[in-house]
């Protein structure tokens, strides 16, 4: 063995469940399961029954970015999201900017893509970004618990490696 050579550490259980829970209080995730069917894959990307009943989409989008393409960090007020890659793969940053929160000032990457789906929740006041790390395209869905307010939009932005938040997307 090569002298500064270092075991890997786990990232997966013996069933392939993500070692460690998520860095952010609030944020879940449901891994969700393709189905092949006859023509193609079939993806379910939201049920009420996966995220507090008082979750209901009530405006949706469909992003896409282009390979090495990155969104600017941003965050809610009032306003919840649930993030659903639906084309090549994601690093999804997220970061606790809430004094409250047992989690304030902790962060993490999610790899998210449509190899292996999920859904993730993301609560008001919780910064996130979203990279395309892939030579192709990619594509994620967003719904919202709030329509969308044109004259006065629920968005606070802070651009793409921006020094108040401290993690990478590279």
């Amino acid at each position: 063995m090569l002298e500064h050579a270092r075991r890997a550490t786990q990232t997966v259980t013996a069933d392939w469940a993500p070692v460690g829970g998520l860095a952010v209080h609030d944020v879940r995730i449901k891994e969700i399961r393709n189905v092949l069917i006859r023509s193609g894959v079939l993806t379910e990307c939201f049920r009420p029954e996966w995220f507090d009943a008082q979750f209901q989409p009530a405006h949706a989008v469909y992003m896409s970015l282009l390979p090495g393409g990155i969104s600017a960090w941003h965050c809610h007020r009032y306003q919840c999201d649930l993030i659903v890659a639906v084309r090549g793969q994601l690093r999804l940053g997220i970061y606790d900017d809430r004094p409250d929160s047992p989690t304030y000032k902790a962060g993490q990457v999610l790899h998210i893509g449509v190899a292996r789906p999920a859904a993730v929740f993301i609560p008001p006041l919780v910064w996130h970004a979203i990279r395309n790390p892939a030579g192709d395209d990619a594509a994620y869905l967003v719904l919202n618990d709030r329509n969308f307010n044109y004259e006065e939009p629920d968005d606070w932005t802070l651009p793409a490696g921006a020094d108040a938040i401290p993690l990478v997307l590279d």
